[in-house]
């Protein structure tokens, strides 16, 4: 038999707006504002204390790296996740020992980074150290209302180095040659050596490390993955969601680069410069979050939940482990499901 259900629910800690409407903690479990306040303030007070080296190494390269700008903004939506999903605060029992390991894993982690010198690691310690903290706290309960916050902070931790390298050169060389393509199908004489886009107009554009794209990727990845942790979807779109972060990072340079060479050629060398670094850099992220309004826009047509009058769809799993989309008529034990 199909009983409704939604995707959220497959997954122990991934809980949509729906669910968590849904669920009635007794009052006794339910915890004050001010017992979570004064516990909030005690944990950033534990973190600055343990953590505090580590978080001003971060912040000096927010500051002195363009790449890493955005963390910044990281941890103030890791606190508005924790305020949407407010109502999953509830302290329950067991984890403590799971917790207990989380932080002897950070722990571990920090002695590590310090001894191989890898600041990378120093700063991911934060990551299980709160997780453990919010186990030995408040058990699985709170681990589940508090994991997309802490999951979400891994966006202010820079890329090991070797990563980078790896990611960059791809990046690059998609830039170069999509950006080619499109500055030829807008009548522009462009033609593409390695990693250099030759113009009539000289000099020719070069597609360096700097300006293949990571900065965009990391950013939009967040962007997506912040998206997908707040809207009513199931499982499925919000996979999606998070999987077109990296679509949209590269189709945004691939726009910024086409625009550059594009001006470069109508208008000069200068104000090419000029609308590279500057007007170009700071238009992607609203392009960006026009992108991925525009995906959700998509999405939200292409598989819609209606509840109108009489029909109400919800999601579903069936005995046989499909997913799907049952229309439910009250007062009915028919069911009907659309597979997807």
């Amino acid at each position: 038999m199909v009983e409704p259900s939604v995707f959220g629910s497959m997954q122990p800690g991934v809980a949509t707006k729906r669910e968590r409407e849904n669920v009635k903690p007794p009052t006794e479990a339910r915890s004050h504002f001010g017992t979570w306040l004064l516990a909030g303030i005690a944990l950033a007070a534990v973190v600055m204390l343990f953590f505090g080296n580590s978080v001003g190494a971060l912040a000096h390269r927010w500051i002195h790296e363009q790449d890493y700008s955005h963390g910044f903004l990281v941890p103030p939506f890791a606190l508005y996740l924790l305020w949407y999903r407010r109502e999953m605060a509830v302290a329950g029992a067991g984890g403590r020992w799971a917790g207990i390991l989380l932080i002897l894993t950070s722990a571990a982690m920090r002695l590590g980074a310090a001894y191989f010198a890898y600041p990378s690691a120093d700063a991911a310690a934060l990551l299980p150290c709160l997780a453990g903290v919010a186990l030995v706290m408040g058990g699985w309960s709170v681990l589940r209302w508090c994991w997309p916050a802490i999951a979400f902070l891994v966006f202010m931790i820079p890329l090991p180095g070797g990563i980078s390298e790896r990611l960059a050169g791809p990046l690059q060389h998609v830039a170069t040659v999509c950006g080619t393509y499109l500055l030829q199908s807008l009548g522009v004489p462009a033609a593409s050596v390695g990693n250099v886009i030759h113009l009539s107009n000289p000099p020719p554009i070069m597609v360096v490390e700097a300006c293949s794209g990571l900065r965009m990727l990391v950013c939009f990845m967040a962007i997506t993955v912040g998206a997908a942790f707040v809207v009513d979807w199931g499982l499925l779109e919000r996979l999606v969601i998070i999987l077109s972060g990296i679509p949209i990072a590269v189709a945004a340079n691939v726009v910024r680069i086409t625009s550059t060479g594009f001006v470069q050629e109508h208008f000069g060398a200068d104000a090419a410069e000029r609308i590279f670094h500057d007007f170009a850099g700071w238009l992607m992220m609203p392009l960006a979050c026009l992108l991925v309004a525009f995906e959700l826009w998509l999405l939200n047509r292409a598989f819609p939940v209606e509840e109108t009058g009489a029909l109400t769809a919800v999601s579903v799993v069936g005995s046989s482990g499909t997913l799907g989309r049952a229309v439910v008529i009250p007062g009915s034990e028919k069911r009907s499901t659309v597979s997807r």
